[in-house]
């Protein structure tokens, strides 16, 4: 049997230019720092009921709710685990926001997805992995950053999940790899896209992939 740890995980950044001080999501950035925190505790979040085999779109943004992680503070979307009687998986995915008003530019949320037992203890956060750049064909608009998760309802007492990101991806750069056509053919290029405290991002609880 496969473990439950991390079975595909297509979470691509690199490190941001030192010279690009000023980003297009610094105003964003701003607005988080100076956002008020909602709670104290983990058992203090409000938690969304999920179901298996249902998909759930929101939006991350300053109207989400704000806490100070150990990692530092972000905005989250916190959601209850279904009680399920056999492994499932749980597919996060952040899709790329193209030339947003907000910023001129486009962006992506880089999402930490940690999980949390029955008394609030976390017992595992999947927060890094293998950097390859994002498939985005000829257009942004079709790319997808996903992490693919598998839960074993008999090996952890995972009850709930929340879903921010850190500091440090936010110093960090997502890589989409985008064909071009020349006179000389079809060549990759490579796009560097800012990683952002807000984002438009699906969770999706399906059967588990063997």
């Amino acid at each position: 049997m496969k473990k439950t740890t991390l079975i595909v995980l297509q979470l691509t950044s690199v490190l941001a230019s030192s010279c690009a001080a000023d980003k297009p999501v610094d105003p964003v950035k701003s607005e988080l720092e100076s956002a008020a925190v909602c709670c104290e505790r983990y058992e203090q979040f409000y938690f969304q009921p999920l179901k298996l085999l249902a998909t759930e779109s929101f939006t991350i943004d300053h109207g989400s709710h704000a806490f100070l992680f150990e990692s530092g503070k972000s905005y989250f979307k916190a959601f209850s685990l279904p009680v399920a009687a056999h492994p499932y998986s749980v597919i996060v995915s952040s899709y790329f926001v193209d030339k947003e008003k907000r910023s001129g530019e486009p962006y992506i949320f880089s999402p930490v997805v940690m999980f949390l037992d029955a008394d609030y203890r976390v017992t595992r956060k999947v927060d890094n992995g293998i950097v390859i750049p994002i498939n985005s064909g000829r257009s942004m608009n079709h790319a997808t950053l996903e992490i693919e998760i598998a839960m074993n309802p008999r090996a952890a007492n995972e009850r709930f999940m929340v879903i921010y990101t850190t500091p440090a991806l936010l110093n960090e750069m997502t890589i989409l790899k985008v064909l071009k056509t020349s006179i000389i053919g079809v060549f990759e290029d490579y796009y560097p896209v800012h990683n952002a405290p807000i984002g438009k991002l699906q969770v999706n609880l399906t059967s588990w992939r063997q």
